[in-house]
């Protein structure tokens, strides 16, 4: 992964081995109509590290979609400092098969975001 360099030593505590980041993201919500970008700056199999701009309202539940890839996980924030926010995935979902109207929404905003950026 483009972006990706070794994990800070300090890390050792955590359940799952953290990766500096710096990825193009999207946060969305209300079933997928709402969307917020992001940066990833740091990204684990169990969560993620972003940074929105100020004043950003979000709910404590919401899609994470990783823009470069097209990993989306519903997530919920569990930290809040500043423009940083800390996300805890709950459950993964593969876009090539999505299975309710958000994931079709969300495979939607993925593919309009990648023909935009040219990818």
């Amino acid at each position: 992964m483009i972006g990706v360099t070794d994990p800070d030593p300090s890390d050792d505590n955590r359940r799952a081995r953290r990766h500096r980041a710096l990825l193009g993201g999207k946060l969305a919500f209300g079933e997928g109509y709402f969307t917020v970008d992001c940066i990833v700056r740091d990204l684990s199999e169990l969560g993620a590290r972003v940074k929105v701009t100020d004043g950003q309202l979000l709910p404590p539940q919401l899609y994470f979609l990783e823009l470069r890839s097209g990993e989306v996980h519903e997530a919920r924030v569990v930290w809040r400092r500043h423009r940083e926010i800390g996300l805890e995935f709950t459950a993964a979902h593969n876009l090539a098969n999505p299975a309710t109207g958000d994931l079709l929404i969300l495979k939607r905003l993925w593919t309009e975001s990648r023909e935009r950026a040219g990818l």
